[in-house]
């Protein structure tokens, strides 16, 4: 351990700063791993391109005349398939690099400054080269043009200072040097930002890519320093144990140095194509690397003997190692950080020719200086640096002659990267400057040396792609495909086909991409996308499954899957999946699975509202807006606020329509009724395209709140903006409403929407309206003498709905019969023959549904009628209501608070009763009547009815009252308004006796108005 831990005897001036800078290159190791995994994604990253599309999904049923109306309302699914984004330029990177840089360059002066005075001066050069390569002149430092100051300062303030401490102070401890080095590079950090003329960003970028270069020479100079490390390694194995017997012979030496060269061999034949072979194994090129750099660490120790007399181990030589090392961690992990496929291939091939040429001849000099040592058994590892035949220098000489014919076999291509990878960087620096032309010439130049390489030519086509030209951008990508392949050109080439004419221009590109890349799920996935868009379900199905195995991310396959058996109907498949991604997190999977849970009439996966800040992203607002129309009827309101800021904000244009109708449906059914309809019937008319369905939704909701006649306006506005589903609503309204005759006519009306079913169910209903009653009790089946039953209910005798209530036997049908008929007595005021009925009715339903609740009204409205106020407070909060019914009980509390003498607590309850029941005549009335005899000389009174009249434009009472409370307000104009309304409401005779009521009404008040005046 303590051979490994060499500096542990060093004293703490020396062992601090180096284990600093041993730290430094471990970090700059884990950030050129990191960036080898993730630096072709963070510049070169997965998009998605999103394909919204609309599915109606229920809102609210509602059951009438046996016959069941659904409300429905879009619901958003969300397809995605990938793409790829354009490239960008990884400043992160280039900030950590040159920082590290920086210090590694303070390092180096310190280290050379320790160095005899020749080795001295050669270090000092080495560091005036490598810092012209930073082209200082280029910031306009200092002065524009060509003004080399900022180079020769530099050079001068890391040059003298380290000379100082060379010639007039040795003595110095080694931290104090790394201290003042530090200094002086902190110094020129701060001369060169403040003076340049560019941001700090495009200064560091400059830097950096200038000066690759330099890092390219320091990284080369590295590889070939421990490129026969690991061969040494493998001596030290065989020939360290204590004892002969503890040792490995010749020939195991042998054969693992051999394999070890070979699979080195295999590795440069594969690089100049003499073997193509991918299902051999390989080993990296970086982790042969790595493996010397660690061997290294001992090698250059042992080593010391043959340059003591130029610098010590310690601390010189074991400080030059790690800054050297740093530097190639920092090279190479920056061109993964940039994606620079050229460099990366670069840095491969020169470790495969160094490691190949340096590791044969080191082996070589092994066997013919030590070849018979080893075989004897004996620890060679201590003399390994001892030749008696070969020397040092003829085995530095062979293998370099080795590495220069390796190089030479590949046409210098080395060269030709290197100058490709630099201008790649040049490319980067100009691009973010903003300045496309240099950019576009920087990355045309890296193409010329390296043809094809994808750096640039992906560079190029996102040029061409900003600039909206296809074809260019198209040729690009395929060149790039021909040298280095990889999944994302394959997609975002195949986007290109995105048109119907290039369907299979499309599928050629994605199905050779599978072929090339057989695990990419991303291509599964566009493949699935692109096959969903015809009638082959299995081949969709197929690329799903393939997909789904080889993602990384199931979730956004899972969405996919979901959006498509939503789409398409396929309901047993689509809850398999929802069932599978029932703890997904994606917001798009959610969203969807919204939709679909939505469809199938199941509960919201979750009772957690998700309300973003924002809408930018179309996944935020579908899952938003999914997940509202799935929780309309949890008298939640805490969803107004955001909707009401999302349509505040600019951005939110695209969505505003669906946004304010989302708006309208919380409001309606949520309690907030007036605020719904308003903001419904404004969009009816602002909307060119969606009259027909606004205006049928109104039609909908007044069918809910029983406001038949209102409900038959509204359809009829929704079938003349040409919404084919309101023909069959209205006849069905109109019917409801008690109006057989405009019934009939409405219903036949239902064969020009060109619906053969809602036709058949149409031409069925109005051939029941035209019969006598006796003929429907005699042969009508139960279906029809119902519908008979509710559509006549206030024309019929007592006698003919006994009969038919009578003359229903199907068990359902019965009890909505039976319920009519309560109602039909509640209406006559038969209040005793109504307890009676209720009583009978009651046996016979199921204790929860909605008619049970009807009924629990009529009994709560019996007790209120009969003035048995103690029988309603007592049983009130124990029968059974529908959420809407609940509502009811806010108008009974207010009448018992009225008639006990409460009126505080009673206009309180109004006031919230109006609120969630406007709908309702009885409550309006009631309430009007309250505030007109505690309130009389205010007009909250006049107002309520005012409202009233305008929520519910049908109601003959409401007018009626509104006339008369116009007249006490002095509003003579807007009596005579609902004077004329009325006329179209009323029967002629009960006009008639309302308009002398009226007159009457109007001649006493002239007469208090007289008798004042006198």
């Amino acid at each position: 351990m303590n051979k490994i831990k060499f500096w542990k005897g060093w004293d703490t001036d020396t062992r601090y700063p180096y284990l600093f800078l041993l730290l430094l290159s471990v970090v700059a190791l884990l950030a050129g791993v990191y960036h080898y995994f993730t630096g072709e994604s963070s510049v070169f990253g997965w998009d998605k391109l999103t394909d919204l599309q609309v599915v109606p999904v229920p809102v609210h049923e509602v059951t009438r005349l046996l016959e069941p109306f659904t409300l429905t309302a879009n619901g958003y699914l969300i397809f995605e398939q990938y793409d790829v984004a354009l490239p960008t330029v990884n400043t992160t990177a280039a900030m950590l690099l040159l920082g590290i840089l920086a210090i590694c360059v303070a390092f180096y002066t310190a280290a050379i400054s320790a160095m005899k005075r020749l080795p001295y001066f050669g270090g000092v050069l080495l560091l005036m080269l490598f810092l012209a390569t930073f082209n200082f002149d280029l910031l306009d430092v200092f002065g524009g043009g060509a003004s080399q100051t900022a180079l020769l300062l530099s050079i001068a303030l890391l040059a003298v200072t380290s000379y100082a401490f060379q010639a007039f102070w040795p003595g110095t401890p080694f931290a104090i040097r790394v201290v003042a080095m530090l200094g002086v590079m902190v110094v020129l950090g701060f001369l060169i930002y403040s003076e340049a003329e560019f941001p700090p960003e495009l200064v560091t970028l400059h830097l950096v890519s200038y000066s690759s270069i330099g890092t390219l020479v320091a990284t080369v100079l590295f590889m070939l320093w421990v490129s026969y490390e690991n061969v040494n390694a493998l001596v030290w194995i065989n020939t360290q144990g204590k004892t002969p017997e503890r040792r490995f012979s010749l020939w195991q030496f042998m054969l693992i140095s051999v394999l070890y060269l070979l699979s080195l061999l295999l590795l440069y034949l594969r690089h100049v194509g003499y073997l193509k072979a991918d299902d051999l194994f390989y080993l990296n090129g970086y982790f042969i690397l790595l493996l010397s750099t660690l061997t290294g660490f001992w090698g250059m120790r042992q080593r010391e003997a043959y340059y003591k007399n130029l610098f010590h181990f310690r601390p010189t030589g074991a400080v030059l190692y790690l800054v050297f090392a740093t530097i190639t961690f920092l090279s190479i992990g920056y061109a993964f950080a940039t994606a620079n496929d050229s460099l990366t291939v670069l840095y491969h091939d020169l470790i495969v020719y160094t490691h190949l040429a340096f590791g044969f001849g080191f082996f070589l000099y092994v066997m013919v200086n030590f070849g018979r040592l080893m075989e004897e058994r004996l620890p060679v590892y201590k003399v390994v640096y001892e030749p008696k035949k070969l020397s040092l220098f003829s085995f530095l000489l062979i293998s370099m002659a080795l590495c220069a014919i390796l190089v030479m076999r590949t046409q210098y291509r080395s060269y030709f990267y290197a100058q490709a990878g630099y201008y790649n960087y040049l490319g980067d620096l100009y691009t973010a400057s903003g300045n496309e032309i240099l950019a576009e010439r920087f990355f045309e130049e890296s193409d010329l040396y390296d043809a094809n390489n994808v750096k640039a030519n992906y560079s190029l086509a996102s040029m061409h792609r900003e600039a909206q030209e296809r074809n260019e951008e198209v040729l690009r990508l395929k060149e790039a495909l021909e040298k280095r392949p990889n999944p994302k050109l394959y997609v975002r080439l195949a986007n290109l086909y995105n048109e119907k004419e290039y369907f299979f221009e499309k599928l050629y590109v994605l199905q050779q991409g599978a072929e090339e890349f057989p695990e990419s799920a991303e291509i599964y996935n566009n493949l699935a996308l692109l096959y969903s868009q015809t009638s082959v379900q299995d081949s969709t199905a197929y690329y799903f499954n393939l997909a789904e195995r080889f993602a990384s991310d199931e979730d956004f396959v899972h969405s996919n899957q979901l959006a498509f058996y939503t789409r398409q109907a396929m309901l047993d498949p689509a809850r398999a999946v929802l069932e599978e991604s029932r703890k997904g997190k994606y917001k798009t999977l959610r969203s969807n699975m919204a939709a679909l849970r939505q469809l199938l009439g199941q509960d919201p996966e979750s009772k957690e509202a998700f309300i973003p800040d924002s809408l930018e992203a179309v996944e935020d607002f579908t899952l938003f807006y999914n997940q509202t129309i799935s929780r309309l009827n949890e008298g939640d309101t805490s969803r107004l606020q955001a909707i009401n800021n999302y349509l505040a904000t600019p951005g939110n244009q695209l969505f505003f329509e669906d946004l304010l109708y989302l708006k309208g449906l919380v409001h309606h059914y949520n309690g907030l009724p007036k605020e719904g309809r308003r903001l419904v019937e404004n969009l009816a008319l602002q909307s060119e395209s969606n009259s027909g369905y606004y205006y049928n939704a109104l039609g909908q909701w007044m069918l809910e709140e029983q406001n038949y006649k209102a409900a038959a306006a509204y359809f009829k506005q929704a079938k003349d903006h040409g919404y084919a589903q309101a023909y069959l609503s209205h006849g069905y309204a109109l019917a409801l409403a008690n109006q057989p005759e405009e019934a009939v006519q409405a219903l036949e009306e239902v064969a020009f929407a060109e619906n053969e079913a809602a036709t058949a169910v149409a031409q069925d209903l109005a051939a029941l309206l035209q019969q006598e009653v006796d003929s429907v009790i005699a042969q009508a089946p139960d279906k029809d003498k119902v519908q008979y039953l509710l559509t006549y209910l206030p024309e019929l005798s007592r006698r003919e709905v006994d009969a038919l209530v009578e003359a229903v036997g199907e068990k359902d049908l019965k009890r909505r019969a039976l319920v009519a008929r309560v109602n039909y007595l509640m209406g006559q005021k038969k209040w005793r023959t109504a307890y009676f009925a209720i009583k009978e009715t009651a046996t016979q339903l199921q204790p929860e549904g909605e008619l049970r609740s009807q009924l629990n009204l009529q009994q709560l409205r019996l007790w209120l009628y009969t003035k048995n106020y103690d029988a309603l407070l007592d049983r009130m909060d124990r029968l059974y209501f529908t959420a809407r019914d609940e509502r009811q009980k806010l108008y009974f509390k207010a009448r018992i608070a009225e008639v006990k003498g409460r009126t505080e607590e009673a206009a309180a309850r109004y006031e919230q009763a109006l609120k969630m029941l406007l709908y309702d005549e009885e409550v309006v009335l009631a309430a009007a009547n309250f505030f007109n005899k505690y309130q009389p000389k205010e007009e909250t009174a006049y107002n309520i009815l005012l409202s009233g009249i305008t929520y519910n434009p049908f109601a003959a009472e409401l007018y009626k009252a509104y006339a008369l409370e116009s007249l006490d307000q002095g509003l003579y104009s807007y009596a005579e308004q609902a004077q004329e309304t009325l006329s179209n409401l009323l029967p002629a005779a009960e006009y008639s006796t309302f308009i002398e009521t009226l007159d009457q009404k109007r001649q006493e008040i002239e007469a208090r108005a007289e008798n004042w005046q006198l």
